[in-house]
């Protein structure tokens, strides 16, 4: 394994086929001493957080992973779109859950190489899916 800079801009492994299109994953998990009164308490400020990010471009998709009974695990998951590892980390501090100290998080570089999106939207119907 090859040892590479946090501030090192992001390039994609060419040698593997597919879109070689490079994110980062930013894998959060809930302090042990966070209650759900914290939570609470961050959550509005986390999710205009998120929408800021969403707007600018700078999250590729975010969600909670959930358990076995589909119930929220108090993990996470956020994708980011940055130049280096450095960028995500900073943006990643700036999420509300973070910088309060209810969450920590680790930041490890995505490469996307294969898969199908699919979008669609019916205007007349007023449906939209994504799949």
């Amino acid at each position: 394994m090859s040892s590479t800079s946090p501030n090192a801009k992001a390039q994609p492994d060419r040698t593997h086929a597919g879109a070689q299109k490079l994110y980062f994953a930013c894998f959060t998990d809930l302090v042990e001493t966070t209650t759900k009164d914290d939570i609470e308490r961050a959550v509005d400020a986390h999710k205009e957080w998120l929408a800021e990010m969403e707007a600018t471009g700078k999250i590729f998709v975010a969600g909670p992973f959930l358990d076995e009974n589909y119930s929220y695990s108090a993990e996470g998951l956020i994708v980011f779109r940055a130049e280096t590892a450095e960028d995500a980390r900073e943006l990643a501090k700036r999420d509300p859950m973070h910088a309060l100290g209810l969450r920590t998080f680790r930041i490890v570089p995505w490469q996307l190489n294969e898969g199908t999106m699919r979008i669609e939207i019916n205007f007349l119907n007023g449906v939209f899916s994504f799949g």
